[in-house]
């Protein structure tokens, strides 16, 4: 069975080896196991630039990450996926700056600017520093206030992940010494910096990390600790679940909860060996099969990942972390 190969970004029209195969994300073209094949698109909006791809593919497999702005994904099955992202936009229409909050320093003015998606500190643009925060364009009810310490403010407010707080330096180059955002995150009167990370999984589990200063006013992380997002957790009820619990249990280093989902605890660390290194975990596309099987992404470079399947057994057995309990993991060739 040949390889096949989907496209999705920028809408336009799509050409393999010179021969026209449809619309960008509505073709799915069948591609050689073997050699070289050339990809075009050639896109609807005149102001897109076009992109012609030298894919190199060896036993059905994409054997060279692209570059730029193009991505690749290697499923399962002989199913590559890329994405063709187009330039950026350089007609000057991104969104205003937003003055978020300001505060008064031995330095100067600073302010909390919101630049799109990307929250800014400074004196002005061009002293200026971005705070780590992902989704920062729906920050909102922003505060900042100095602290105890020389030449420091905090910065606390709303954000997309849920609130987000910030250690700032307001003396010489601005600079972010702690940063957290998360289901909570707040500084204490001491200065300390308290935030709740929710991982985005199954069962539910949050980080909760504490950055604490020195005498000096020198930050550091204090402490870290798995907590439950909702206060418990919700343990599996399928095998599905159970596979993918597992496996967020393994990346999580959670090694007695990774135990209590195997029929042998005692093979924890030889199933998680089986199970493999990987960088995230993924579902499957749908094969018409009832199986439990989950797929795991290893990043093989910049702009390149492969999806690897990983089939369970399970014996039907109720415990506190739910009915089911993993037998075996393997991972298909």
């Amino acid at each position: 069975m040949l390889p096949m190969l989907t496209v999705t970004g920028a809408p336009g029209l799509l050409y393999l080896n010179g021969r026209l195969c449809g619309e960008t994300g509505a073709a799915a073209m069948p591609i050689a196991r073997d050699g070289v094949q050339y990809l075009e698109l050639r896109p609807f909006d005149c102001a897109t630039r076009g992109a012609v791809l030298r894919l190199h593919m060896e036993n059905g497999l994409l054997t060279a990450g692209p570059a730029g702005n193009v991505y690749s994904v290697q499923w399962p099955n002989g199913w590559i996926a890329l994405e063709i992202r187009a330039d950026a936009p350089t007609d000057g229409g991104e969104a205003e700056p937003r003055l978020l909050a300001q505060v008064s320093m031995p330095g100067g003015q600073y302010l909390l600017v919101g630049e799109g998606d990307a929250i800014r500190f400074g004196r002005d643009a061009a002293e200026s520093v971005t705070l780590p925060i992902q989704g920062a364009a729906n920050a909102s009810g922003a505060a900042i206030r100095p602290l105890p310490y020389p030449g420091l403010c905090a910065a606390e407010g709303a954000c997309a992940a849920g609130r987000f707080a910030a250690v700032l330096r307001a003396e010489g180059e601005p600079e972010v010494v702690a940063c957290g955002a998360g289901t909570s995150a707040r500084i204490d009167a001491q200065g300390a910096l308290h935030a709740v990370v929710p991982e985005d999984d199954i069962v539910g589990h949050a980080v909760a990390s504490v950055f604490a200063p020195d005498a000096q006013g020198q930050y550091a992380l204090i402490s870290r600790e798995a907590v439950w997002r909702d206060g418990a957790p919700r343990w599996p009820a399928s095998r599905q679940e159970t596979a993918r619990a597992f496996l967020e249990a393994v990346r999580l280093g959670a090694a007695d909860e990774a135990a209590g989902y195997l029929s042998r605890p005692e093979q924890a660390n030889e199933i998680a060996r089986r199970a493999g290194a990987f960088d995230a975990i993924v579902a499957l596309p749908p094969d018409g099969a009832d199986n439990p099987d989950i797929g795991v992404m290893r990043v093989d470079g910049p702009n390149s990942a492969t999806v690897h399947r990983l089939t369970f057994t399970f014996t039907r057995r109720r415990t506190e972390q739910g009915e089911w309990k993993i037998d075996t993991v393997s991972e298909a060739t």
